[in-house]
Order: structure tokens, then C-alpha cells, then sequence
């Protein structure tokens, strides 16, 4: 059931609207954000009946407009261009909210030194449908009821003690999604590559993966118990397992992956900070 937020009376500036943003937004349009108190800076987003749009920051200042919530969703190579502008609106009663790749709850207190809390958010697509995974890491006064009810909407959030692994968790789980999209498109084409169609390769393939990962998340179990349930001593699934398994392979891809994607996001936390 979709957290209601009929009830936030807090404006909400969201600077920069992509997909993510973007993602976020509807899911708290459709659970009950009041349009109107909702405005964007943005030239290329996606126009949302009732939500006003400014195609820059200072068309937004010449507005006389003003936030209670601001939630940061460009790029974050541009980081400080905004910041110049923003800033001094950033006051001790704002919350300054992050979804930006590598950018450190120390950077935003850097870059906006008058704000009241800053609130550091790495969530995923599947917030689109409320099923998302969200982590949250705040600093200064944050106003952790109203946070939880933003963030509640999009899905299943965790709460860090402080964000020095957010670089891992926007690897691990904000890139997730599109390295699972990757390895169901491959799973299919190797089921077309053996003689299916491609309509019924795709089709079983993401009602497969889908499945099974309801049925992990409804268990409780590890992973490795439901496996055992599945796979029978040299039966068609364990010769399937032995190909995975062989040295390690999967293990090791899966580790460079998440690797480089890590390493990635704190190159462009060097770039927000203009290091390189």
C-alpha cells in the first residue's frame, strides 16, 4: 500500500528532474504530494500537470520562489555552478537533499554552509513503482519523520550511521537494477541462441528472475538453502550450477563490476569537486 503524503505541507524544490528525480517525483505524486507545492529547475524534464517548472535557477530566484525541501538531481560535475546560485537560499531551516553520485554529506556542507540538515539519498528505478531500495545518511538537525515519510513511498529504505560507504551503495544498489536488466536480457538471448523465440525467451525470462526473487524476499531463507530445493545430485540444474560456479568466475565478474561502478562514482565526486 502506497504511504499517503497528502499530509507534507513542506515546498519542495527539485533541481534537476532525469530519470531518477524524475522516478521519485511521480511516486510521490501518486501517493499524494500536493502538486502545488512542488515547483522544478529544469529545462529538459518532463512537464507534470500542476508542477511548476523554471528552465534555470535564476528564473526560479526572479520568481521569488522559495523551499523548504530542496533535493539535488543534476549532474554532479555541476555541483558548483549550482551551488553559487543556491546557496545562500540553503538556510538553517532547509533540507538539503542529495541524490547526486559521490557527492559527500561533507561536500554538501562545504558547498552550502548555511543549511540546516543535509540529508544524502541513493535510491533506485524501482522507486518508480514504490519498490525501491533507498539509503538515507543524514547531518546536522534533521527532521527524521518527514524524511522517512518522503522516503517511504519508494519502497524499503535503510538508514546509515553516516554515508562512507555510499559509494558501495550506489554501486550495489543504485546501479543494481540495471546490472539485473543486463543479466535477464543476456539470460534471454541465450534462450534464443538454443532455439526460442525472442517474445517467449524475454517473457520467460523475466517472469523466471522475477519469480525467484519474490520467493527469496517471501522466504526468509538464503539463498543458498532455496537453491538446494531446486538442484538435485546430477540432475539438469546442478550441471547448470557447475557452469556458473566453475573457479569462481561469477563471483569475480560480479566483484569487478560492482568495482568499477565504485570507483566511477568517486571520480565524480572528484569532479563535483573540481580535483580533476
Amino acid at each position: 500500500m502506497t504511504q499517503s503524503l497528502t499530509n507534507f505541507l513542506g515546498r519542495l524544490l527539485l533541481v534537476g528532474c532525469g530519470n531518477m528525480a524524475g522516478a521519485m517525483l511521480d511516486r510521490w505524486l501518486a501517493a499524494g504530494l500536493d502538486r502545488g507545492r512542488v515547483a522544478i529547475v529544469d529545462p529538459f524534464a518532463t512537464p507534470r500537470d500542476g508542477v511548476v517548472q523554471y528552465p534555470s535557477l535564476g528564473e526560479w530566484q526572479a520568481a521569488n520562489s522559495a523551499a523548504d525541501w530542496i533535493m539535488l538531481g543534476m549532474k554532479p560535475q555541476q555541483l558548483g555552478d549550482v551551488a553559487d546560485v543556491l546557496a545562500p537560499h540553503v538556510t538553517a531551516d532547509v533540507h538539503l537533499m542529495s541524490i547526486l553520485a559521490g557527492v559527500s554529506l561533507s561536500d554538501l556542507t562545504a558547498r552550502f554552509p548555511g543549511g540546516g540538515a543535509h540529508v544524502r539519498i541513493l535510491p533506485n528505478l524501482a522507486a518508480r513503482i514504490g519498490s525501491g531500495v533507498t539509503a538515507v545518511a543524514t547531518s546536522g538537525d534533521a527532521d527524521n519523520a518527514a524524511i522517512a515519510a518522503l522516503l517511504d513511498p519508494l519502497g524499503h529504505t535503510v538508514r546509515l550511521a553516516d554515508d562512507s560507504t555510499m559509494d558501495l551503495v550506489t554501486a550495489f544498489t543504485g546501479s543494481g537494477p540495471a546490472f539485473v536488466f543486463r543479466l535477464i536480457e543476456s539470460y534471454a538471448a541465450a534462450g534464443e541462441r538454443l532455439g526460442l523465440s525472442a517474445e517467449d525467451s524475454l517473457a520467460l525470462a523475466t517472469a523466471t528472475f522475477g519469480g525467484a526473487t519474490a520467493l527469496l524476499a517471501d522466504s526468509g531463507e538464503k539463498p543458498g538453502v532455496l537453491i538446494a530445493q531446486v538442484a538435485s545430485k546430477g540432475g539438469t540444474t546442478q550441471a547448470g550450477l557447475d557452469v556458473l560456479d566453475s573457479d569462481g568466475q561469477l563471483a569475480a565478474l560480479l566483484t569487478n563490476v560492482l568495482r568499477a561502478a565504485r570507483d566511477r562514482g568517486r571520480e565524480l565526486a572528484d569532479l563535483a569537486r573540481g580535483e580533476t
